[in-house]
């Protein structure tokens, strides 16, 4: 037999409980299998949410199995792998060579549930911490940890998400951020688990009676639950909204081709008919999609020598004519400002933006405000791009990894992050604008909620293209982070989305208006419409816009903590036995 080692704990140490049905132990890779497909079924496009309550149960069977340590692992493995092929299924929608970069993303994925549950084992097994604490923290951390670059930066599908339309259960998420309504959902799970493997009843001379520790355990849970829906009830009740401007959220359905696609001539027309249609509702602001505009915003610092900026476009576009590029700007430049001078409303448009500067060119995607009546925009650009479709991470080192993606060498993304989060002035009012699937990620939105420019955030507006992936579940389920975003905020959320689902949310997660996002079988331009809103403001604050991430760093903190411990246990008890 093999020593017990940190990373793998002894089972003598902390003995397991009898399952109250002992005969029945499935391979670890059916438990796995089965907690991967319930979790799957309760994302959408099912959204069967009830099912991410109960779907962990047979995973976390594993952390007490005695099984050997390689079936304990192939098992939470398949489990990953069964989940994330599913979940991440409308990856291949983006292109018919999409196929590799969709089993590469469920693969890396997958790897996250083994360490998860190794995790747990070494916190419940080698130092006895309850599950019920244990597994919550376990799960937090390696959902925080996942979703941050350089590992992914893809911060979806986190147990939370399964809870966005539980509107009385999430408010909950202004004191932790969206992290406390995971706890809830694996706290049930762990609670679910202890039910059936621990003694539910001991028997007293006085009768049968309840075990205490099932008693604990169940109050707990009915406390969690129980305080989380009266605190919601307690916050929505205080919500005092306040009138705020007036959007026309513009929404496209323009087809998204690599490598091509529709004429700009003929885009530009149809945004020309949707500005036309949303000025009729005399709205403080019109909004267009993430770069949706057909040109781009090119920008050329006067100081420049000419020289240079010829070698600065040279090596991003070689074979590009220096003097087209400036003319193209400034026939850009001119029809923006022309447009919102002729329809007299301020215009946000998503475009990509090109400046070139002394210090070297930088490529950006960009939020652009224009106003009638001057030259001067005020911009943002996105500070955190998403790998493999913004930019391609370690292709300089690892050149293979462009394989797995639609682009070529010659043809590949490559933007720049922005430098600072910032907000955009619209007469009173501060808006803050995650592009695209920034609104996912919890520290990026708060970012630009914490008045960046040292104004207080009033709105913070998304501008998406979702078009890549037409018809597929992606689209609701990029409206759950938004939802989510507005509660930990307690910040109205808009949206302006290519294909998706343009919408409004407000403070208490509430989704006060919203387009139809496409079928996938539906015609091109089939979901496009405008969206006029009036944003109900929100006074309150929040602990999360505060505190930030406490929560998932305490989990994180708990779990690097056992490590030592439990290698330190080992140690010793490999010294004892040798004695």
């Amino acid at each position: 037999m093999s020593q017990p080692t940190a990373a793998e704990p002894a089972s003598q140490t902390v003995p397991a409980p009898r399952s109250a049905n002992a005969r029945f132990d499935p391979h670890p890779s059916l438990l796995g299998g089965l907690s991967g497909l319930l979790m799957a079924l309760a994302f959408e496009p099912t959204a069967a949410w009830w099912l991410a309550w109960v779907a962990l149960v047979p995973v976390l069977r594993l952390v007490r199995s005695d099984r050997p340590a390689k079936s304990v692992y192939l098992g939470s493995w398949v489990g990953g792998l069964t989940f994330w092929l599913l979940a991440v299924e409308w990856v291949r929608a983006s292109d018919e060579s999409a196929w590799p970069g969709w089993l590469a993303l469920a693969l890396v994925l997958s790897l996250w549930w083994p360490v998860t549950i190794g995790l747990m084992r070494v916190m419940v097994r080698r130092l006895g911490i309850p599950l019920m604490l244990s597994a919550p923290a376990a799960w937090i951390a390696v959902e925080f940890v996942r979703g941050l670059y350089p590992l992914n930066g893809f911060q979806w599908f986190f147990l939370s998400h399964s809870t966005a339309s539980l509107t009385p259960l999430i408010q909950v998420a202004d004191l932790t951020g969206a992290w406390g309504l995971s706890l809830l959902v694996m706290l049930v799970n762990a609670w679910l688990l202890e039910l059936i493997e621990r003694p539910r009843w001991v028997q007293t001379p006085s009768g049968r009676r309840p075990a205490i520790g099932q008693v604990i355990r169940t109050a707990l849970v009915v406390v969690a639950l129980g305080g989380s829906l009266i605190y919601g009830s307690v916050r929505r009740d205080q919500a005092d909204f306040q009138p705020g401007p007036k959007l026309a959220l513009i929404q496209s359905d323009i087809p998204q081709v690599f490598g091509g696609g529709p004429d700009p001539a003929e885009v530009l027309a149809r945004f020309a008919r949707l500005v036309g249609q949303a000025t009729t509702e005399q709205p403080d602001l019109i909004v267009l999609p993430e770069t949706m505009f057909p040109y781009g915003w090119i920008d050329i610092d006067p100081s420049l020598p000419k020289p240079e900026y010829h070698a600065q476009l040279a090596r991003y576009s070689p074979g590009s004519d220096p003097d087209r590029w400036a003319e193209v700007g400034g026939e850009v430049r001119t029809m923006l400002h022309e447009w919102s001078n002729r329809i007299n409303t301020p215009l946000i448009v998503g475009i990509n933006s090109y400046f070139f500067r002394p210090g070297g060119l930088a490529h950006y995607n960009t939020a652009l405000l224009l106003q009638p009546g001057t030259t001067q925009t005020q911009t943002y650009h996105k500070i955190h791009l998403v790998p493999f479709g913004e930019y391609i991470p370690w292709v300089k080192t690892i050149p293979w990894v462009l394989a797995l993606t639609p682009f070529s060498a010659d043809h590949m993304p490559s933007l720049d992050p922005g430098l600072k989060p910032s907000t955009l002035s619209l007469g009173p009012w501060r808006l803050g604008t995650p592009i695209c699937f920034e609104d996912s990620v919890p520290h990026v939105a708060r970012r630009l909620a914490a008045a960046p420019n040292g104004h207080p955030t009033d709105i913070l507006l998304n501008l998406s293209n979702d078009g890549w992936f037409r018809g597929t579940a992606a689209h609701q389920l990029h409206l759950a982070s938004s939802i989510l975003r507005a509660v930990e905020l307690r910040m109205p959320v808009a949206r302006s989305v290519n294909t998706g689902t343009s919408a409004l949310i407000d403070g208490n997660g509430t989704v006060l208006a919203s387009l139809d996002p496409p079928s996938r079988d539906s015609l091109p331009n089939a979901a496009e419409g405008v969206l006029t809103v009036e944003v109900p403001l929100d006074p309150r604050t929040s602990v999360y816009m505060k505190t930030g991430d406490w929560l998932p760093t305490a989990c994180l903190g708990l779990c690097l903590a056992s490590l030592p411990i439990a290698a330190g246990r080992s140690l010793l008890i490999r010294h004892n036995t040798k004695k």
